[in-house]
């Protein structure tokens, strides 16, 4: 009886497996009628300016302004900064490699940027 039980068992097992794998793999086959018509491309959000810090120095004869980040993070070696008076942009700056918290230095690439100055990325 034992050994009946264990013929019928495993026949059945190895038919259930097979037969639940299949449903997947029909899924990947395109009928030859059948079109798929194609997904439209979402347009990708809009990129809000991120407040990095404020301009606390400003050296013109060496083109370098301070930044304080404050607690935010510290923007990667050559980001390009905005530096903004209200909703006037008054300068562009990148990020240098010298960095000890909370402070960045920042080489001015155009504009005049002030002391005070919110910088964006």
């Amino acid at each position: 009886m034992r050994f009946y039980r264990r013929h019928i068992f495993f026949p059945c097992l190895l038919a259930l497996a097979l037969s639940l794998g299949g449903c997947a793999v029909l899924k990947k086959f395109h009928l030859p009628g059948r079109r798929h018509a194609p997904k439209a491309q979402a347009a990708p959000p809009p990129t809000v300016p991120q407040f990095v810090g404020t301009i606390t120095l400003v050296n013109e004869a060496e083109h370098f302004v301070l930044v304080d980040v404050g607690q935010s993070s510290v923007p990667r070696e050559g980001a390009a900064l905005k530096a903004m008076a209200g909703n006037v942009e008054t300068g562009v700056v990148a990020v240098g490699n010298v960095r000890r918290r909370p402070f960045v230095i920042a080489d001015i690439v155009r504009g005049e940027p002030k002391k005070g100055n919110q910088v964006f990325q």
